[in-house]
């Protein structure tokens, strides 16, 4: 099945994410008139991590999404619970203490070949939204070059959340490889961030280090039970930035620990 699209679609949602942010290696699509094309998966995972930092506190964590695909246009969106409100940066909503947010991320791309070369590039759009934690919307727009296992992806915000924990020049850059081996799908990827200064709302200017800040391993594999299409995977994720006087290393200002994650995926 076709899956290019798909991995163009979520390229801003995978970031270093993990999980299910990863569309599934035997995701199922439906085709439509006029050449377009739909698919989707639905699962769950041991917690929610997203470019090395858990997004659930260690719960476990609901996933999914969908994408429609024209040429090489596509629009998707993708769900999970997050964190709770009690914990975000700004508080949260009075009224909506102690409940789980819902993240809903809304992405926008085109991609397709350069030439004859055997490069693929794509563009996009990438709109984060939180049930019960709106001050921490905020947007990316992203661009990548891949060439056979290696892929290259970056991604810029392009203006401040009102929580001030997403601003707008901060930088995210993936570096990753893949390699399929006896019917397991292997990938690493490692990550590079560079932040926007900003001594009031980052008044921890040492949390904030431009570098080489987290490293990830996958391993995932596609198998059928009945008729339904399923993936399950295993995540690693180790920070890398600059250990700080407190011995922590700190991604988006948040203590980064090494994470594990196992999911499991359905498509439809």
């Amino acid at each position: 099945m076709k899956k290019t699209y798909i991995a163009i679609m979520v390229a801003g949602l995978m970031g270093t994410g993990l999980v299910a942010k990863t569309a599934s290696a035997e995701e199922a699509t439906s085709e439509l008139p006029y050449g377009m094309t739909v698919a989707g998966d639905i699962g769950v995972a041991s917690q929610y991590v997203w470019r090395g930092v858990t997004q659930t506190s260690g719960k476990t964590a609901v996933q999914g999404d969908i994408g429609v695909a024209v040429g090489g246009f596509s629009i998707g969106g993708w769900f999970s619970n997050a964190y709770p409100v009690a914990t975000t940066a700004n508080g949260g909503a009075p009224q909506f203490q102690g409940r789980d947010v819902v993240e809903f991320d809304w992405t926008a791309s085109y991609g397709g070949d350069i030439g004859d070369t055997g490069i693929s590039y794509s563009v996009g759009d990438i709109l984060y939204t939180y049930l019960y934690d709106s001050p921490s919307n905020f947007n990316e727009v992203n661009a990548g070059l891949a060439y056979g296992p290696l892929s290259l992806t970056g991604y810029y915000v392009t203006g401040d959340s009102k929580s001030k924990a997403y601003l707008k020049g901060d930088i995210w850059v993936d570096l990753g490889a893949s390699y399929s081996l006896a019917g397991f799908d292997l990938s690493g990827t490692v990550s590079y961030a560079s932040w926007k200064k900003d001594a009031v709302n980052r008044a921890t200017v040492a949390n904030y280090k431009n570098g080489i800040s987290l490293a990830t391993v996958g391993l995932s594999k596609g198998f059928t039970l009945g008729d339904v299409a399923m993936t399950s995977s295993l995540t690693v994720s180790v920070p890398l930035a600059t250990k700080q006087a407190d011995g922590n290393r700190y991604i988006y200002g948040v203590a980064a620990k090494n994470e594990f994650v196992a999911a499991l995926n359905m498509s439809y």
